[in-house]
Order: C-alpha cells, then structure tokens, then sequence
C-alpha cells in the first residue's frame, strides 16, 4: 500500500491554528503549573467519501467540556480538547455518527474517524455496542476499557474479521493513525479509503432468534397448554409434541451454528405466571436457564411487573430473594448458585416505562449489536395498558408511555448514529385464523399490535411481538411507514422460535429480510419420529438439562404433596382452532367456574359471588394418577399470588361489570375467529348464572352495552335487585380494575382479606374432592 505523506489541507489549517492556541497558552504569564491541561486531537473522518463539514466533537478525560469544530471538505480536522488522553472522538453529518479513540504518550494524538473505528470501539464499549452511549457517559471510570492493550486486542479481532470476509487488509496497521486520504473534490482517495468503499457495499448475514411468553417454562409442558403445535401437512396438519429449556437450548445452539453473526433475544413475559418448578425459586431458576441458554436482551412483558417494580429489578441486577417466613431461604428457594443470584445477563429493556416524579427509565431502554461491519438496534418495551393487567400497588410510581412514539424515538435516533437495522421488542400481539404454524399469508390478522404498528416510521425493520400467545409470520405493510416490515410472534411456553434472518449493507441497511417460525420438536417422543418435510426433532442439551434436572428436583417434594383429587379432567375454555391452542378468554371454562367457587368459599365473612378475570386461569388440570391434584399442579393453574378482595356493587353495578365484558377495548382485546364470540367473559360462581345476545353489537363505548338479556341475571334462582347491594369477591388485581373493568374499582367497602387466592384454591380441594367439572352458568344465545 503506498503512503499518502500529503496533508489534509482541512487538516493543515487546524493544526496550525492548534499550534497557535497550545503556544499562547504556553506563553501567557507564567509556569505550565497553572496552565489548563490540554491535548491536540487530529484526523480524518471518512466512510469511504470524505465526511464533509460534518460535527467533531472529542471528550478527553479530567475534563467535562467537549471540544468542539467541524470538518473541512476533505474530511480533516483538528482540535484542541482540555483534559488528558485516552480522548474519544465523535463525528456526526447528520446520516450517520462515527467514533473513534484517541491516545498518545505526549499532548497530540491521531485518531482517524470511520466505520472501523466505529467497530473497534463497539468492541470496548460496556454493556452494548452503543458506541454513542458511550461516548455520552465517557468519563475517568471508563478509561480502563479503552486501554492501550485492550485497543490492541480489538483492533486484531476486527482485522481478523476483515480477513474472513475476503478483504485485504494486509497493508493496515492501525485504524487511527494510519494514512488516510478520503475522496473528495480534492482526492480519489487512497488505499485505506478504497477499503472502506469496499466495506461499504458488502453485505452482511445476520440471523436474530427471538422468543416470547417463556414464562418460566423450562420443564416441557403439558399438550393442553402450550406442549403440542400443528404442522403444516396438508389438510388439518400435523400435531407435534414441543418444549422444555432442554429441547429449545439444541434448537437454539443449531440456529447459531448455521450463522455466526447471531443473537438470541425476546419480546417480554420470560417469568411470571409460571408453572411451580420456577415459581418455586422466584423465577431464579428460569433465569438461570436463560442466561446459559444464551439471551441477550429482552423487553419487559406485564407478568414481569406480576411481582412489583422493585423484584423486577432485583431479576435483573440481582440479589437474593427478601426473607420473609418461609421464604427467602438461602440455598433453599433463592440464591441457589453458589449462595448467590447474579440476576439475569441478558438485559431487560422498558423503553416506554419511566419513574413519573423524574422521567427516568426503570430499566435500559435499547440494545445495540455490532455484527462485523454492521449493527442491528433493539428498543424493547411493553404495552400501554400493563397498569391494567398488574397490580397497583407493584407499579406505583411508573409512567407507561403511548408504544408508538417512543419506538420512533428511539428508532430516528439509532438510524441517526448509524445502526444499520431496527429491531423493535415488544410485549403486545395480534392473532390470525391460520390453523398451522408458519402460515406467512397471514389470514385474518388482527389485534392491539395493529394500532402500534400502523403508527411506526419507516426507520424500523422488524417487530418481533408477544403477549396473545399466538404464533404469526406477517410481512406488513405499515400504514405511517409506507413499507413492510417482519412482524413475527412464537406462541408461547418455549414451543417455537423465531427466525429472523436479515441481509445488510453498510452503507444502505437492510436490503433483504425473511422469517420463519422453527418448533422446538422433541425427538424422544415416538409421536414426532415421522415429520414434514423442512422440520427437524432435537434432542436435549446435556448441560441445559442438568439444570432442568436440578430445579426440578429443588421443587419436587412440596410440588408432589396431594391437595386434592378429580373425577375427570377439568379444563379452560380452549381455543384450539389455531396452530397453537391457547386458553379461550371469550368463553366460560369449567376450572374458571371452580376457581370462582373456591374464592367463594375462602372468605370466612362470606359474599354473594365471585367473579374471575379468565387470563388468571393459567393451566388445565388434567385427569392423571387416579385423579390426584398436587400443589403443584395447582400452582400452575393459578400461579400470581393475588389476595382476595370483597367490596360491595349494587345490581345494577354488576349490570355494568359484566357488559364490560364486550364493551371497548375488551372486545378487541380477545377473540375467538372460529366461535365469532369476543371480549374478556369472567367467570363465575355457582349460584350465579344470566343469557346474552351474540347478535347485539359488541364494541359500545363504556356504559353503553346491551348484550345481557333483560331477566336473565338472577343469584341462585332470584331475580338481581339493580337496587340492592351485594358482596362481591374477586382477586387483587381484578379488585383494582384489571382488564378493563373499571366498575370493580367503584365498589364500596372494599377489603383486602389477605388470603392467598391460590391457599383458597389449595383448601377448597382439600374440603370438597372429588371434584368435578361444574355445569356451565352462562348462557349464549344467537
């Protein structure tokens, strides 16, 4: 490679206005002791072109004022920065933002600007490649990462990357200080400046792997609750067994294996509302897991706030669980790893959650990942509404933000620093009518996300989406945006993943897309032994099921002890039309209908109903060893530890409750595309029964519904006086108004009776078995 020795002229002019400024200073009056520590910075910015009069900002340490200039038209400058080496340089030309990292022994420093730069220092920086973060919060406690020797070492793994590229970067030394002429009107450029036009039209294969509504499932669950998927095999399919942490770590090893430039993220509720093997721990088991599986990032879901804010960021920052009770017991239910719990490697992100008093964010808002000559930004956050669907008591204090424009926030300002792609982590989804998986026509797509989606700018590439429990590959076409994007959802309970796979160019950002959802199909099950073509079966990760083995075991000898036993198996309402059967939330389920009794029967005052939102039942309850129900099983079907409440609503009160039920937004919060019915249906206690109309209109604003049919809303036998009042018990959260209905907070005489709704549930067993599934209390017509 030849040397280019001519100067910059841009580059000439600065230096000698620097040399100028360093010689007055050293000049005036007096000793260097009371001279203002200063260093010279110089360099060219360049991407290939030179980055002309573009904004130079350089920060140095022992100083907190950064020094500012611009570029000339070949792409030089030149700067006087008060402090002291290590420096860190930012060039921004309003298309993209570069860094660099300036050092040196004595007062003057070279530190050329470009996208390998940008690299190397993406490298160093802590937590993510956020180099403009970086850059922001660079101070004396960061100036161990930016070391000689760790400079050093980055530099050799970015060559290397070059090289196993197909570039030739043998004649390159050092990307700082090397020679580099840009091309300008003034230059064609030299050899370090024709690599970076190389670089700039190559194109990069990234594969993302997401997952959402974990739900601290590691053991593999049951095949009426997330455990079985459908196939697309002609006509209705190919049901095939799925799931378990041990299954899903293989998958994920063999997706990573296919491309290096990799990562493993989610779209929100990893834990809560988990079955009693994770719950057991606080969840730390399930964090364990996913930590050695290998996540990265991850938004919040609302089952992560299930606990409150402050475990929340325990989860995440680590710590063991509070003692209180019997709980709390190191080695025993918290801190299990070495008397320790470190909290979760990957990073939660909660974009769209701040504290309201200071408008800072409870937890990091992005994530940034340098793949070679590339990058891919991740804004993670959760839906609006998350106030509505937890506790009041666990958020107080927070502000959840409108989704929409916090993503394009977020999303102008990483395109704006230069992330080459979009990645957007959110807890909220739609559902469509496909009655397989990876169905990419999309059928009938519809729900929540919609409304977020259409509002988006056309800086996002890919929205990979949660919460409904359904699985979609949708390539959609934003409204605001005015072009497509991924919008991509795995189901839930570790059946499936995402598959994401994205080419990217340097210099333009994504030019080619493609997603598929992959099962997690279990090989050692006669039942998957003969699959479609295009799915594979995995076996178990050795290590990820050592850990599974582990926290099971912890978990077994209370999980196993027998509360109860049934007759026959006593289930949800399913919707089980889709290629992943979920719990129907539009209909009356036999073990809503129990769980009511049970609240019913828990609170020693007495009441006259019960009322259950259905997203609280979790699990069915399946007919096995003879009908024996064990704490655990028990535990899985009502998992969040609500207390239950009695407060006093008049008939006419109850009226409105339940036309809640369809009225806006329940009626589009759930669906059910086979049965036509809509909304959220509580579910009831015995004695409790009333007819609507399926042929009035769903949908009516707040107070205007009118689908009960008029006579039909009677409590064990007898008409509801509109006028009388009656005690009504629920739990905590639907006490507070959860989902949506609001007339539950207008009660009177409200009381927290501190019982435990499932320690109700567990003794209802105990006095009542054998039970059986009750006969329904709700009556549809038309």
């Amino acid at each position: 490679m030849k040397l280019y020795l001519r100067m910059p002229t841009g580059l000439l002019l600065s230096l000698v206005t620097a040399a100028i400024s360093t010689a007055a200073l050293l000049g005036c009056g007096g000793s260097s002791v009371s001279t203002p520590l200063s260093v010279n910075v110089s360099g060219v910015a360049a991407t290939g072109a030179a980055m002309i009069n573009a904004d130079v900002q350089v920060k140095c340490l022992n100083s907190t004022l950064a020094a500012i200039t611009k570029t000339g038209l070949d792409g030089g400058f030149a700067v006087t920065a008060s402090g002291s080496f290590p420096c860190l340089v930012e060039v921004s030309d309003g298309q993209r933002r570069l860094h660099s990292v300036a050092n040196s022994s004595s007062r003057s420093a070279v530190a050329n600007v470009t996208p390998l730069t940008e690299q190397l220092l993406a490298s160093l920086s802590q937590d993510s490649a956020d180099t403009a973060d970086f850059f922001a919060r660079f101070d004396s406690g960061f100036a161990a990462s930016v070391s000689a020797e760790k400079m050093t070492a980055a530099q050799v793994l970015v060559l290397q990357n070059l090289k196993d590229s197909g570039f030739d970067v043998s004649q390159i030394r050092n990307f700082m200080t090397d020679v580099l002429v840009a091309k300008s009107s003034l230059s064609q450029g030299n050899d370090y400046d024709k690599l970076l036009d190389s670089i700039a039209i190559k194109p990069v294969s990234v594969r993302i792997i997401a997952m959402n509504d974990f739900h601290g499932n590691f053991q593999p669950p049951s095949s009426t609750n997330g455990g079985t998927l459908v196939l697309p095999n002609g006509g209705a399919g190919q049901k095939v067994a799925v799931g378990g942490a041990a299954y899903l770590a293989t998958l994920v090893k063999n997706l990573k294996n296919e491309n290096p430039n990799n990562i493993l993220v989610g779209a929100g509720d990893l834990i809560g509302a988990s079955p009693f093997a994770s719950l057991a721990t606080h969840d730390e088991a399930s964090v364990d897991i996913l930590n050695n599986i290998g996540l990265e990032a991850s938004s919040v879901g609302n089952h992560e706030f299930d606990s409150g804010q402050a475990e929340l960021l325990r989860i995440q920052n680590g710590g063991c669980f509070p003692a209180a009770g019997n709980q709390g017991a190191i080695g025993s239910d918290t801190c299990l790893v070495d008397s320790k719990f470190p909290g979760a490697k990957y990073k939660y992100l909660s974009a769209n959650v701040v504290f309201t008093d200071s408008g800072k964010p409870l937890l990091a808002s992005t994530y940034i990942k340098r793949f070679g000559t590339v990058s891919v930004g991740f804004i993670g956050l959760t839906f609006q509404a998350t106030p509505n669907a937890v506790s009041a008591g666990g958020i107080a204090g927070l502000t959840f933000s409108e989704e929409s424009a916090v993503i394009n926030k977020f999303a102008a300002k990483m395109k704006s620093d230069g992330v080459s792609a979009v990645v957007v982590l959110i807890h909220q989804g739609g559902q469509t009518t496909a009655g397989t998986i990876n169905d990419k026509t999309c059928p009938g797509f519809s729900g929540d996300i919609l409304g977020v989606a259409d509002k988006l700018s056309s800086n996002v590439d890919i929205v990979v989406s949660g919460h409904t429990h359904q699985e979609y590959v949708c390539n959609y076409l934003g409204k605001a945006a005015k072009k497509n994007f991924l919008l991509t959802s795995t189901g839930y309970y570790g059946g499936a993943v995402s598959a994401i796979d994205l080419m990217i160019q340097p210099s333009k950002g994504v030019t080619a897309m493609s997603a598929n959802t992959v099962p997690v199909i279990r090989a050692d099950l006669l039942g998957n032994a003969s699959l479609p073509v295009g799915f594979t079966a995995v076996t178990k990760d050795p290590a990820i099921d050592a850990l599974v083995t582990k926290y099971s075991t912890l978990s077994t000898t209370l999980a196993t002890k027998q509360v109860g036993t049934i007759t026959q198996s006593i289930n949800r309402a399913l919707l089980s039309s889709s290629g992943t059967p979920t719990r129907d939330e539009t209909a009356e389920g036999p073990l809503g209908d129990l769980m009511a009794d049970s609240y019913l029967a828990g609170v020693s005052a007495g009441a006259d109903m019960a009322f259950v939102n259905p997203g609280s039942v979790r699990a069915d309850l399946a007919f096995v060893d003879a009908g024996v129900v064990t704490y655990a099983a028990l535990n899985t079907v009502e998992p969040f530890g609500n207390t239950l409440f009695t407060l006093n609503l008049t008939g006419a009160q109850i009226v409105r409750l339940l036309e809640q039920q369809w009225e806006a937004p329940n009626n589009t919060a759930k669906t059910n595309p086979a049965s036509g019915a809509v909304g959220r249906l509580l579910q009831v206690s015995k004695g409790l029964t009333y007819s609507y109309d399926n042929n009035q209109a769903a949908g009516a604003a707040a107070g205007n519904g009118n689908r009960l049919v008029a006579g039909s809303l009677k409590l064990n036998g007898v008409l509801i006086d509109f006028a009388k009042s009656y005690r009504v018990v629920t739990n905590s959260f639907l006490a507070a108004g959860g989902d949506n209905f609001s007339v539950m907070a207008t009660g009177t005489n409200p009381l927290d009776t501190k019982t435990n709704d499932l320690v109700a549930f567990i003794n209802f067993f105990a006095t009542n078995s054998p039970l059986s599934p009750p006969a329904p209390r709700i009556t549809r017509i038309n």
